[in-house]
């Protein structure tokens, strides 16, 4: 069977790994990112909404967030918004990224109306920059970080080494960086070419395309459409 290669941070990996097995493929996992939490306190404001755009920044949100409850809560990704039904929020505006939410909070908020937004340390600046370029002010807090492995899983060196991993999935641009980093210190980007390298989004592909490597792009910035771009291989 097909090897994929699954580089997202552990409890993700584990359930993407379930559904590449019902598809028929086999799973290499080795997290390149373990997501926890900043401890970052949110500071008090008068605040209109709350805005998420991972379930990461729900899921590691401290008890401070119990709240803000009330306010309107707005999602980046389907994901994001069953994070914050779970946890007692009611989303209202849901869209699949940055870009497709912004002009629906600037069309439902007069400006200057202030934005909570629970959100990672490193991430994107669309939807902040967005909203300030609208007129709107936006608190982020830094609820969770990703941090970088220091290697490879012995599994997939030697699925790597062996030359048999046939596709790798890539979810974040932050994520391939650290991947590339990891392969060229084990001595195995050579290995790399061989593979097809299904990447969530242009921004993902960008280090792989400067690599030289095969690439395949989801239609959609989510996980149903990396996994059927990988059918399409």
């Amino acid at each position: 069977m097909t090897r994929v290669l699954v580089l997202r941070a552990r409890e993700d990996a584990l359930r993407t790994s379930d559904k590449l097995r019902a598809m028929g493929f086999t799973p290499v996992i080795s997290p390149v990112l373990e997501i926890v939490a900043t401890g970052g306190a949110i500071p008090p404001g008068d605040y209109d909404a709350v805005l998420a755009s991972s379930a990461k920044g729900v899921e590691f949100a401290g008890e401070d967030a119990q709240a803000f409850k009330a306010l309107p809560f707005h999602a980046v990704g389907a994901k994001t918004a069953k994070a914050a039904e779970v946890r007692g929020w009611r989303p209202e505006i849901v869209a699949g990224n940055a870009e497709a939410i912004l002009p629906l909070l600037l069309a439902r908020y007069p400006a200057p109306a202030h934005f909570l937004y629970l959100a990672g340390r490193d991430r994107q600046p669309t939807l902040e920059a967005g909203l300030r370029a609208g007129g709107q002010v936006i608190t982020p807090v830094n609820i969770y970080q990703a941090q970088a492995a220091t290697a490879l899983t012995e599994e997939a060196r030697a699925a790597l080494a062996a030359g048999e991993i046939e596709v790798a999935l890539h979810y974040s641009r932050r994520s391939v960086e650290i991947f590339l980093s990891l392969v060229e210190t084990a001595g195995l980007a050579p290995h790399l070419a061989s593979a097809t390298h299904v990447a969530l989004s242009d921004d993902v592909a960008i280090p792989l395309e400067a690599n030289g490597l095969k690439i395949r792009r989801a239609q959609m910035p989510d996980e149903a459409h990396v996994l059927e771009a990988l059918k399409m291989r």
